[in-house]
């Protein structure tokens, strides 16, 4: 499997080199790893935000997802404010694919409707697991939950040696009716396949 480039982070990186670390992120081709080990939580949320602005870019939603070609890319974010004002922020002036992107902070108990992107942070994947049961068809799932692949989730975030990388589920997505670009999958750190739910990468 490829390994994607890495774009190391110092841990006393300023600011300034996290922004451009991140927009060459969301420049390139594909999601570059990014090093965040040892890194403040500041620069690990926008290495996360950066991704999640990015993935738009290699799924294909159900047709009708939306309404028009410039209609705007919605991503809810539950349970990491500073990933959602990351996010927010990196969003405010960059569309994706054309689209702008509306970003929007859910509370704990709001529906989890309205979203082509759900970024999900809680305690436990079993946690994940009972969020993604109200989550409609036609949504791309993104779980972190410092733990195992939650059940359910399309794609999901881990720290590997350092590196913020991200393994997907083909039968979450195939049961969301998304198909996941094999340029994605060529980088993610494992895939779930759909026949027996096992790793495959």
């Amino acid at each position: 499997m490829p390994r994607a480039p890495t774009l190391p982070i110092s841990p006393n990186a300023p600011r300034r080199a996290v922004l451009r670390a991140a927009a060459a992120l969301l420049a390139g081709g594909l999601p570059l790893a990014l090093r965040a080990q040892e890194a403040p939580r500041l620069q690990e949320s926008l290495v996360k935000a950066a991704f999640l602005h990015k993935f738009a870019s290699f799924v294909e939603w159900p047709e009708g997802t939306f309404s028009s070609p410039s209609a705007p890319l919605r991503i809810g974010v539950l349970g990491d404010p500073q990933v959602w004002r990351e996010l927010r922020d990196l969003a405010r002036d960059r569309d994706r694919d054309g689209r702008p992107v509306v970003v929007t902070a859910l509370n704990p108990g709001d529906p989890l409707t309205g979203h082509h992107i759900l970024y999900l942070r809680a305690s436990s994947p079993a946690r994940i697991t009972e969020l993604l049961a109200h989550v409609p068809d036609g949504v791309l799932t993104v779980a972190d939950s410092d733990g195992a692949h939650p059940r359910g989730s399309v794609l999901s975030f881990s720290i590997d040696e350092g590196r913020v990388r991200f393994g997907a589920s083909l039968e979450a997505a195939a049961r969301q009716k998304l198909r996941l670009s094999p340029r994605l999958l060529s980088i993610a750190r494992s895939v779930r396949a759909p026949e027996h739910g096992q790793s495959v990468a």
